[in-house]
């Protein structure tokens, strides 16, 4: 990565962070772009990695747990998603009281159907609305269509009604998606799976 100014580095196993403070520090060296993917797990994450990464983002020097005045600070944005443990999910699914569907040479395999689509969706006429919050709590669905989609955020427009509410997400290609009214095709692979 030293060589490389742009260069994406992953670390599957980021302890305390020590990966995104050798990026920062290149980076302030020589003016790079290199960018840092950090996986982390439990606890760990909230006490030491994050802390460690918003300290070397403001001072490359401290003492004594206070910045120094000739320290330099690294424009860092920093991303982190907390994903869903496999057996969180398990314990929330509800199975409908229907018949399984599978393999029918393979009966360990059997699915049931999870009712999560219809508790999500609302069909009037010809009219599907999405209410994600029934799913999950404080979804940011404009981050979240961005990952599905593969779209960079351009902006979040908010609602002209309620500045504090966003509207809609437009994305680095121009597209756009409605974020009070989401279509349930964008939003599908989320709810059913």
């Amino acid at each position: 990565a030293a060589g490389n100014s742009s260069a994406v580095v992953l670390d599957f196993f980021a302890g305390s962070g020590t990966t995104a403070h050798a990026v920062m520090n290149l980076n302030r060296q020589d003016g790079g772009r290199r960018r840092f993917i950090l996986v982390e797990m439990a606890d760990y994450f909230y006490s030491v990695l994050l802390p460690r990464v918003k300290k070397i983002a403001f001072s490359d020097k401290w003492r004594s747990g206070k910045a120094q005045p000739d320290g330099e600070g690294a424009g860092c944005f920093v991303k982190y998603y907390e994903l869903e443990q496999f057996e969180d999910a398990l314990q929330r699914t509800r199975y409908m009281d229907d018949e399984p569907f599978g393999q029918e040479d393979a009966p360990r395999y059997l699915f049931l159907r999870d009712p999560k689509m219809t508790d999500a969706l609302s069909v009037e006429g010809d009219t599907v609305r999405v209410y994600l919050e029934r799913l999950y709590a404080n979804i940011d669905l404009a981050e979240t269509l961005s990952n599905l989609l593969g779209k960079p955020i351009r902006q979040i427009a908010p609602d002209p009604a309620d500045p504090m509410r966003p509207a809609k997400v437009v994305f680095a290609d121009g597209s756009e998606a409605d974020l009070q009214n989401p279509d349930w095709k964008l939003v599908k692979p989320l709810i059913w799976w």
